[in-house]
């Protein structure tokens, strides 16, 4: 397949008439009214024939399709939920998250999604790798610069500075800085 044949499209809602639209949930259940709008993206498939899925959304307002035609993916995240597809199949390859607030795409074919605790990093494959707790509840100013991500967790215990600085390595995965580890250390257990 060409990397330019058009893969998906955002709606700006469900289709009032052609096929039904089929609900993309993160679990093995249909939405709790699977009549309610979600996220709704149509997904082309090779030949030209279509679908359109209604993704029940998390706990945030981000939403966001990347797509990996290398690796026949599309990463869509609905309201804060992260799901995998492949175009042409209805159900999820993978699921993560339910809060994610940001997502940027690395020039190595990688996402960082943003939650208020933590990152996760999605790859084009479709593997999917989460930090240790980073930030009590919050986590802003997010940059990469040379495979390292850059950003500010909150720590509500601070007296001075709320905001507690953090790096991560992409391809290390090594952590440095940032507010929970103010006090606990990665296995959760407290800092003495």
């Amino acid at each position: 397949m060409a990397t330019s044949e058009k893969r998906y499209e955002i709606l700006s809602g469900l289709p009032a008439y052609g096929p039904l639209y089929i609900p993309v949930t993160q679990v093995e259940r249909p939405f709790i009214n699977p009549y309610s709008e979600g996220f709704v993206v149509r997904f082309f498939g090779p030949s030209g024939e279509s679908w359109v899925a209604n993704f029940s959304l998390g706990h945030s307002s981000f939403h966001a399709v990347f797509d990996f035609p290398q690796t026949n993916l599309c990463l869509v995240i609905a309201g804060g939920n992260g799901y995998i597809m492949k175009p042409t199949q209805t159900k999820p390859v993978n699921t993560f998250g339910s809060a994610i607030r940001a997502a940027i795409l690395t020039d190595h074919d990688e996402v960082v999604a943003v939650e208020d605790t933590h990152v996760t990093i999605i790859c084009s494959t479709g593997h999917i790798w989460v930090s240790e707790r980073i930030s009590w509840d919050g986590i802003k100013d997010l940059r990469i610069d040379k495979r390292v991500i850059f950003g500010s967790s909150y720590d509500p215990m601070a007296h001075h500075n709320e905001w507690t600085d953090f790096t991560l390595d992409l391809d290390t995965k090594q952590l440095t800085g940032g507010s929970y580890r103010r006090y606990f250390n990665s296995d959760g257990t407290p800092f003495k």
